[in-house]
């Protein structure tokens, strides 16, 4: 009976310290979240990463710091007016998504993040478009066959995509501002499947289809 008695207790002791830091991880996570979605600088996003790696580094076998420390790293890349640095910054937001994929490898959140990488990088040289505006299309037509599905983010990147691919090529205004509806639509029915998984865009979305309908 004793020997019962250590044993549900070691285990209550166990359930207990998981579970306190579950609760630790989720309140780690939901407030850098926050601050990540309201960053506006690149330091913001910066520290935003450092924050995201630090909580990944604990949290080895969770996607979603590991995305979000990527996606911070990305939206730095976007903010950054030095395009010398740009490569770096894609190189080290590369390897954390990398990682994410690897904990869940059909996921349409991360396969979006890695064509808005390709994005990122666009914006050093233009001339990079002839490759890797291709591969980034190819990566959003791959996203929309993944989970989760009707993704409001691969269709707001793929409207960004068409609106600046040449009419003769099938892109053009009307078919950017299409697919930004379409975009308008997932997210008024989208939900993560968890308080930590990503859901950011909507006001841009909403931005750019008040500027592009002008």
């Amino acid at each position: 009976m004793k020997k019962i008695t250590a044993i549900t207790l070691l285990f209550i002791a166990i359930t207990n310290s998981i579970f306190a830091q579950s609760e630790k991880y989720q309140e780690f996570m939901k407030k850098n979240i926050a601050t990540v979605y309201t960053a506006a600088t690149t330091d913001d996003f910066q520290n935003a990463a450092n924050n995201f790696e630090r909580i990944a580094v604990a949290e080895k076998e969770q996607w979603q710091p590991y995305y979000f420390a990527g996606y911070s790293l990305v939206m730095k890349a976007f903010f950054t007016k030095d395009k010398s640095q740009v490569d770096g910054i894609c190189d080290k937001a590369d390897e954390l998504i990398a990682i994410a994929e690897s904990l869940n490898n059909n996921n349409s959140e991360i396969t979006t993040l890695k064509a808005m990488v390709l994005q990122a990088r666009l914006s050093v040289d233009q001339s990079r478009g002839m490759t890797m505006g291709p591969k980034s299309s190819m990566l959003l037509q791959q996203a929309l066959t993944q989970q989760p599905a009707n993704n409001p983010r691969t269709y707001t990147q793929l409207a960004q995509t068409m609106y600046y691919t040449p009419t003769a090529f099938g892109g053009g205004k009307d078919v950017g501002i299409g697919m930004l509806k379409k975009a308008m639509a997932a997210y008024e029915t989208f939900k993560p499947a968890s308080e930590l998984d990503p859901n950011w865009g909507k006001e841009y979305a909403e931005g750019l289809l008040a500027q592009w309908s002008k």
